[in-house]
């Protein structure tokens, strides 16, 4: 035993439960546990799991859920996503929800409705603190899953949901007359109706965070017989993914003169005064009288040519004492010259998905003098970073900088229109902390002129940025007259690699990746319209199937979960 581990082992129990608290499953039972005869006891009898089963191989599923009693289990995560389809049957067809006793968070991804409703089923009678719900599927409102949800979010013990449902499945859902919600969630939009009754009926709710209110919805369509009066409890409003509309949100925020944080994320309008500062700043000093912060992201597509003026003067609205002292908001407007784009926010940027363009191909203004040592932390909540390497970079633009622009990227995309670009690692190794990256996508030309400078250089990067889990490979199906074979493609494939999402053109070669990479926890399939197979048909083809979790997304899609160690 080591002295390290020697120091471990005297800690007190509540101490090293604190730490597997901050530890993944798979950490804390194929790692953890075989570090002592101590630690083994205490992973026997700590009560507190989270099985979270976003990213894990089928087989390591099963042995955990076989591991553990389920009444030591707290937190469930289940997920049909590309890298676990068809968990959340498998695990119905193994395991009974009723089983989890001490149950307090409940998380269900891309769930199907009929499975859906043996989850509701469970959650009415259960002591939920929080659940969270990812359904797609049509025409839900055809069987009892909505009258369940309802009776759920109802439920005394609940305090945080977060809803992702077919919009038409959003609008026939009831709000219950009285919940106890303090935080909710819900990634669609909703009609200005709703938005009343949600504040009327949820006394306890803090913080709504929403896509955006319907744009087919009217004031004429608000009910008068609900005679909506200020929601004083709601402290946090954001608005993310969606189009911001002011004659939708201004009637909105009159209800909410309490809050102190408003965040808006979406695509606005030149002419409807989303842009406006002189109005936001009319509208926060009559009606949110009490807001600290104001965080906004706002584009828009133009069909016109702007030039350094027309962007000084929509920062010229934010250069006021409101703005500069009271506030303290620094904004910064962006027009991107070959995609006619406006982009308008604030600083620290607020949206966690950033598209990187280059000072070459933009014009720019603010309204605070940038300078290094507050550019270090302005990027820090973007988690998702877009670049097209072929645009932005430029030899001679390259330069040694003393911080890293994005500190915190998980998820980078790279497009490539031809071969890779000179200088491109030295400027992504300065530019994102690469050691964060854990997926990578990569949109590149695989005809058989570039592909040997895009191996070489994508080989350099997956060994410099060794915490890349997840790879999606894509533009492989190059044009007809391409030799690249899928044995060069797959030469890309490191061992770090456990989730992969390919284009290929036969069904070889699906039989080879699956055969030669054993190291692989999941593949998502995608292939030339020329290439169609029927899911029964496709499995009998390929006896090497059989064994794994597949599922079609649609004909020319297939996603695996593969039954390897």
């Amino acid at each position: 035993m080591t002295m390290s581990t020697s120091s471990l082992d005297i800690l007190p129990v509540e101490i090293l439960h604190h730490i597997l608290d901050n530890l993944d499953i798979q950490t804390i039972l194929f790692s953890f546990r075989y570090v002592c005869k101590r630690f083994d006891s205490i992973t026997t009898s700590y009560n507190y799991y989270n099985f979270n089963f976003e990213s894990i191989s089928k087989t390591r599923f099963l042995r955990i859920c076989h591991m553990i009693p389920f009444e030591q289990v707290v937190s469930l995560t289940l997920s049909n996503r590309d890298k676990t389809h068809g968990q959340i049957l498998l695990f119905i067809s193994l395991f009974d929800i009723n089983q989890f006793l001490r149950l307090r968070s409940l998380t269900l991804i891309r769930i199907e409705a009929n499975d859906l409703k043996i989850f509701l089923d469970y959650t009415i009678h259960s002591s939920l603190i929080s659940l969270s719900i990812d359904s797609q599927t049509l025409n839900i409102s055809k069987n009892p899953v909505l009258n369940l949800l309802s009776s759920t979010i109802e439920h005394y013990t609940l305090q945080k949901l977060d809803l992702n449902m077919w919009p038409k499945n959003m609008q026939e859902l009831q709000w219950p007359v009285n919940c106890t919600i303090s935080y909710l969630r819900i990634q669609n939009s909703i009609t200005l109706n709703q938005f009343y009754i949600i504040l009327q009926h949820s006394p306890c709710l803090q913080t709504i965070i929403l896509k955006d209110f319907n744009a087919n919805d009217t004031n004429e369509n608000i009910s008068t017989y609900l005679n909506p009066t200020p929601s004083l409890q709601l402290r946090s409003l954001i608005c993310e993914g969606g189009r911001i509309q002011m004659d939708k949100l201004e009637p909105c925020l009159s209800l909410t003169p309490a809050l102190v944080y408003l965040k808006l994320i979406g695509s606005g309008n030149l002419f409807n005064s989303s842009f406006d500062g002189y109005r936001w700043e009319h509208i926060i000093k009559n009606k949110l009288p009490l807001l600290e912060k104001f965080d906004f992201f706002v584009s828009v597509f133009t069909h016109v040519n702007f030039d350094t003026s027309y962007i000084e003067q929509i920062i010229s609205l934010f250069q006021t004492s409101f703005w500069l002292d009271e506030k303290h908001c620094f904004v910064i407007c962006d027009y991107i010259i070959y995609i006619h784009k406006v982009i308008l926010y604030s600083l620290p940027i607020c949206t966690s998905h950033f598209v990187y363009y280059s000072d070459k191909n933009k014009v720019s203004a603010s309204n605070f003098t940038i300078n290094n040592n507050n550019n270090s932390i302005m990027m820090d909540n973007v988690k998702q970073l877009d670049i097209y390497l072929s645009k932005v970079i430029d030899t001679d633009e390259i330069e040694d900088v003393s911080y890293l622009q994005f500190r915190n990227v998980t998820e980078l995309t790279l497009a490539i229109a031809d071969k890779w670009p000179e200088g491109s690692f030295k400027f992504l190794s300065t530019t994102i902390n690469l050691f964060n990256i854990v997926k990578l996508s990569l949109s590149v030309n695989f005809s058989y002129e570039y592909m040997p400078s895009i191996v070489h250089s994508i080989n350099k990067l997956l060994k410099y940025a060794h915490n890349i889990n997840i790879l999606s490979l894509f533009d492989y199906w190059a044009p007809d007259d391409y030799r690249t074979s899928i044995e060069t493609v797959c030469s890309m494939i490191t061992p770090n690699i456990k989730h992969l999402h390919i284009r290929v053109k036969n069904s070889d070669d699906i039989k080879f990746i699956i055969e030669n990479f054993k190291h692989l926890k999941s593949i998502t399939f995608e292939h030339a319209q020329n290439f169609i197979f029927t899911n029964g048909k496709f499995v009998e083809y390929l006896p090497v199937m059989k064994r794994h979790v597949s599922r079609w997304e649609n004909q020319y899609a297939l996603h695996v979960w593969l039954d390897n160690n």
